[in-house]
């Protein structure tokens, strides 16, 4: 029965890249993705992927940018090296996902459950991260410069050398992070929480820091 189902949902998924103008390779790859879970370097580019389960699938160094992956089920997915660009990430959940050095440039991720998520070295300029949970996501030495991390959700965790130049962690409630040697020139912390955090060595040049929680926080 199951795979019937995905029988059908494959097949329906072909007819739409088809109509769409989608090239062929891309649509053979996305069916490779839905059957296998494994496509590894694949060329994904626009894929519309909204809702699909992919937990534990392997997309190591894909392309998926543009891609349409609202909603869908990523959890401990590999996408190291992945790029995301522009891509739609809406309510995906991201869950444990590895994702070492991955480009998510622009990409919107609001709402987007990141918890555990690995981002080391990750590209996260001018990304939409509002409302999103990254509690527990390791995001050292990651490039959040312009990136919206309005209102999201992150404790605990690692974000020692990140880049957030101009980027906005307003009401944001990071207490406890490791913020240590990370460039906050021109950000917006307004209202967030930093309580307890450690940010020794931090640049805060220029950040706006009206209202900010600051109690027994380490600072530069």
């Amino acid at each position: 029965m199951k795979f019937g189902i995905l029988t059908t949902t494959t097949a329906l998924l072909i007819a739409i890249g088809f109509a769409s103008g989608v090239k062929a390779e891309n649509v053979s790859q996305v069916k490779q993705l839905l059957e296998t879970k494994k496509c590894n370097k694949c060329d994904l580019t626009g894929a519309q992927l909204a809702g699909m389960n992919l937990s534990g699938a392997d997309l190591s160094g894909a392309n998926l940018s543009g891609a349409n992956l609202s909603g869908a089920n990523l959890n401990e997915a590999k996408l190291n090296e992945a790029n995301l660009q522009q891509a739609k990430l809406q309510g995906a959940s991201l869950i444990a996902a590895r994702m070492h050095g991955v480009n998510l440039e622009g990409a919107d991720l609001t709402r987007a459950n990141l918890s555990l998520a690995g981002l080391v070295i990750a590209s996260l300029k001018n990304t939409n991260l509002s409302s999103a949970n990254l509690v527990g996501a390791n995001l050292e030495g990651a490039d959040l410069a312009g990136a919206n991390m309005r209102n999201a959700r992150q404790s605990v965790a690692n974000l020692a050398n990140v880049s957030l130049r101009g980027g906005s962690l307003s009401g944001i409630d990071v207490q406890g992070v490791n913020l240590r040697d990370a460039n906050l020139t021109g950000a917006n912390l307004t209202g967030a929480n930093l309580n307890g955090s450690d940010l020794t060595g931090a640049n805060l040049m220029d950040a706006n820091m009206v209202n900010v929680d600051l109690k027994n926080a380490a600072l530069p």
